[in-house]
């Protein structure tokens, strides 16, 4: 049979001490007690090998160090996206240097509501929200109450929204710029509409390089995509017949998600549409998918796993109840150039 966990008052016994002055010494709070006292509990607690209860140890102290992670649906810890495992990595290094745990809210919910009491019950200090959708019901709920509260990727218009992300404006601005300095003048912006607050920055982006080149916004052709829809063939299809029938005919395109965009540079040949030949192709995030696809993928780069370590940060700062002066922490972006464009290189541009 195991042996019978050590307790405080163990400890206590041990060191000659009560229980409230080896308690004060085992959690951090012995400013006072005489450090020869100190040394003696320790003593004991290592001897006797004592461990901290860590339920207990959260009653005592008003936390559990640990950080909650809501992604936007479960599927996305498992689904080989590597904007999420990117992310996700620099969490969880973000999260080993401020010695704390994680916790992966990775349940079927029936409903926000279950997921949001499930939050609010205490199990972690505070929540990370990593690309929630704009019409989640949850961040709004949340941001309603004290708890310490980050959004990655995305925010909203809350007066304690704090988030970290990329500046998507100017990457979105960044594609354009490369494909109008290569000579196109009719284009096409695949994005999930104005009330997502990234595919929004992205846009203006857009219009701004166009403005730049003095170029009018009719030479932008837009398609919107439903956000909490994920790149089926079905979609791709519809996306293949929107540029077959919008005209004048478009030659470059820019498409705000990297999945997307790979599953129609892959399909775009059978359609009769060569890429980079009859359309340049341009996305986001940039990750080794980009790089190995056939023709590799000009992509917008954003240091993801920064944005989850700076993240942990914020939160860590909001837990900790420090002043964040800054609401929305943003990272610069950078152009990878590939064969996609049509340049047939492969260099960053910034």
């Amino acid at each position: 049979m195991p042996s019978r966990r050590v307790r405080m008052i163990d400890v206590a016994q041990a060191a000659g001490v009560s229980r409230t002055t080896a308690s004060f010494v085992l959690n951090g709070r012995d400013a006072g007690i005489p450090p020869e006292t100190q040394q003696r509990v320790l003593l004991a607690a290592r001897q006797l090998g004592y461990r901290p209860n860590a339920t207990a140890l959260a009653l005592v102290t008003g936390r559990t160090h640990r950080i909650g992670i809501v992604l936007n649906e479960p599927e996305s810890f498992r689904a080989n996206d590597l904007y999420f495992s990117n992310v996700l990595a620099g969490v969880t290094s973000g999260a080993v240097c401020h010695n704390y745990n994680l916790l992966l809210h990775s349940a079927h919910y029936p409903d926000w509501q279950a997921l949001y009491a499930d939050i609010l019950s205490g199990a972690s200090d505070g929540t990370l929200l990593i690309g929630r959708y704009a019409s989640d019901q949850l961040t709004p709920a949340l941001l309603d109450t004290d708890v310490p509260v980050v959004c990655i990727s995305y925010q909203i218009d809350h007066p304690r929204c704090y988030a970290v992300d990329c500046d998507n404006e100017e990457g979105a601005y960044l594609a354009f710029r490369h494909l109008i300095d290569l000579g196109h003048r009719q284009f096409a912006f695949f994005y999930p509409g104005h009330s997502v607050s990234w595919g929004c920055e992205r846009y203006l982006g857009a219009l701004r390089a166009l403005d730049e080149a003095s170029l009018p916004s009719d030479a932008l052709h837009v398609y919107e995509w439903p956000e909490t829809a994920l790149p089926s063939l079905k979609w791709v299809h519809s996306a293949i017949s929107f540029l077959q029938s919008v005209r004048p005919r478009p030659t470059a395109l820019v498409c705000c998600e990297e999945a997307r965009a790979l599953h129609l540079v892959e399909r775009l040949p059978g359609a009769g549409v060569r890429v980079p030949d009859d359309l340049a192709v341009v996305s986001f995030n940039s990750t080794e998918l980009s790089a190995l696809a056939r023709p590799s993928l000009t992509s917008i780069w954003q240091p993801l796993k920064e944005i989850g370590a700076a993240a942990v940060d914020m939160l860590i700062d909001l837990i900790e109840e420090r002043d964040v002066p800054q609401r929305c922490r943003r990272f610069p972006v950078s152009l990878h150039v590939r064969e996609s464009s049509g340049t047939g290189m492969e260099s960053p541009r910034t």
